[in-house]
């Protein structure tokens, strides 16, 4: 509250102070009535007095809040200053195309293959320029089987060509190309040859971007499969154990399989759960033979709902919104992406979200991870992941969306991959920039190049305090500001992006808000609310920034 503010503040409570005593209390009532008739003159005119910046103060502070773009205009001088400049040469990493995807389960299709309506509103909000790849594994892979006219135990999800066909209907209707996880514990490469080449038969060609051999092998439980599978019943003998070495052996075993149906098929894995601490998975496969391999896959989450609560990955509100959820996350993958990149391969995430084990209730499903999501999409872009899809479950607690009956229910960590999304667009690079702030503000900042001449600056304020942010930027011209707001990182509706929510259709709902700022001395003032998240938009005149590629 500024020195003005307190002043008000003041004197309205010594009014209501006053108008309060009884006329018995006081001696003269005459001069009880002049002292509250005093009082009350005060503070009418230091309401009169306010300016248009006192006025916009005391909105913002309301709810619901107003933008902090007219915050920032209004001179808030008494806010933490921010500032942040981008070099005008420096190297920026580009941004592969379908960069992010949607990862699933094998029996999440039949539910979305209801709703195709909702779910092709949800994929244009999310890749609005390019096909999104659908990953379709997950825990259900091992559990996933190809075998019709055969009779199979009820532990096993069964491939149909009915579901075959509801695959091919989000292929063609929405250009998604996919990736299939093939059973590794319960199937053999025999079983995964004839579900390999049904696949083929029946989707559009090329629309399958690879096969991930196996699902998070490093962290096999056989007793928990024993009771998954009633012991074993119905299927081959249950590995005794996976190992780095098994896997690699494995993963051969697979591809001289698979190559009778397609030599050229892209086989993708290990699809680990812990990079970092099980990295020689990943040695192991590269060391031998290992044809086909045109990816390396892993899974990552920062936090589990299976921890205990005095474990560091229990989930919490403020946990998600640590660096440790983000930059701390991304460093896990820094191994896997080096060791690849030996091999001259990629590093495909099929798996993030920010809670494992299907998420914790008041922690996954709140506005936390909507701030939680773009920020850790891009500290692993600037690791070198190559692609990274948010695992999405049909019945779990951190799931992005849901589609039933009743319309689409957009969970807050909706709202933070759109807002991801927007701040990419055509031909996206990731440029350098320089950012001071003091920590306390708990401020970070993302800056993509689009379109040649076209700026985004995402800022991200995880504090509950409003920080005013200088942007040095050379743009002409005024710039557009869209802000992602809730009441606070607890909250699990009520979100907005720009004004607007997705509504059961699928479709942005009311005005959008979005602001301009013009440039002033010093350049372009831009206020980020506490716990919120502000995308700038600029455009810069050509040949602003002469940076070089990366990678």
């Amino acid at each position: 509250m500024s020195s003005r503010g307190s002043t008000l503040h003041a004197r309205v409570l010594r009014a209501r102070e006053l108008l309060s005593l009884r006329p018995g209390r006081v001696r003269h009532g005459v001069v009880w009535v002049g002292v509250v008739v005093a009082a009350l003159v005060a503070v009418l005119v230091s309401v009169l007095a306010l300016d248009t910046g006192g006025h916009q103060a005391a909105v913002r502070n309301s709810q619901p809040p107003a933008s902090p773009a007219a915050a920032g205009q209004s001179g808030q001088s008494t806010l933490p200053l921010a500032e942040l400049r981008i070099p005008a040469q420096g190297a920026t990493i580009s941004v592969p195309r379908s960069f992010l995807g949607i990862s699933t389960e094998y029996w999440t299709i039949p539910v979305w293959a209801n709703h195709l309506s909702l779910l092709g509103q949800v994929l244009s909000s999310l890749a609005p320029d390019g096909p999104i790849v659908l990953r379709i594994g997950g825990s259900s892979a091992d559990q996933a089987r190809w075998a019709p006219a055969q009779e199979l135990p009820e532990w096993v999800f069964e491939i149909t060509p009915s579901w075959l066909r509801q695959v091919r209907q989000i292929v063609n209707r929405f250009g998604v190309r996919v990736i299939l996880d093939l059973n590794l514990v319960t199937a053999t490469p025999q079983i995964a040859v004839r579900w390999a080449r049904a696949a083929e038969a029946a989707l559009p060609t090329e629309s399958i971007v690879g096969f991930e051999i196996g699902n998070e092998p490093d962290i096999y439980s056989p007793a928990s499969w024993r009771k998954t599978t009633g012991g074993g019943k119905g299927s081959t003998t249950l590995p005794k154990r996976l190992t780095a070495s098994s896997y690699a052996k494995s993963f051969r075993a697979y591809a001289k399989a698979l190559a009778r149906v397609d030599r050229g098929v892209p086989l993708f894995g290990p699809a680990l759960s812990e990079p970092a601490t099980n990295l020689n998975w990943i040695s192991q496969l590269l060391a031998g033979a290992h044809p086909g391999l045109r990816a390396i896959t892993i899974h990552r989450y920062p936090l589990s709902a299976c921890s205990h609560k005095g474990s560091k990955t229990f989930p919490t509100i403020a946990r998600v919104l640590s660096e440790s959820a983000t930059a701390g996350m991304a460093r896990t993958a820094e191994g896997a992406v080096r060791s690849a990149r030996r091999a001259g391969l990629p590093v495909r995430l099929t798996e993030i979200n920010s809670v494992t084990c299907g998420g914790r209730k008041g922690v996954s499903n709140t506005f936390a991870t909507a701030l939680w999501a773009p920020d850790a999409l891009f500290e692993l872009l600037k690791a070198g992941v190559s692609s990274a899809a948010v695992h999405v479950r049909a019945d779990a607690i951190n799931m992005a969306f849901s589609l039933s009956s009743h319309g689409l229910v957009a969970y807050p960590l909706l709202y933070g991959l759109a807002l991801f999304s927007r701040t990419l667009g055509p031909n996206p690079q990731l440029l350098p920039l320089r950012l001071k702030a003091q920590p306390s503000l708990r401020l970070k900042a993302w800056a993509v190049r689009v379109s040649g001449n076209t700026l985004h600056v995402l800022l991200i304020d995880k504090s509950t305090h409003p920080a005013r942010v200088s942007l040095q930027i050379s743009a002409t011209g005024p710039v557009t500001v869209q802000n992602l707001l809730a009441r606070s990182a607890r909250s699990t509706s009520g979100v907005t992006l720009d004004g607007q929510q997705l509504g059961a259709q699928g479709r942005w709902e009311g005005t959008p808000t979005t602001e301009t700022i013009n440039p002033g001395t010093g350049g372009y003032q831009v206020t980020v609310r506490g716990i919120s998240a502000t995308l700038v938009t600029a455009t810069l005149p050509a040949g602003a920034l002469a940076a070089k590629h990366l990678r």
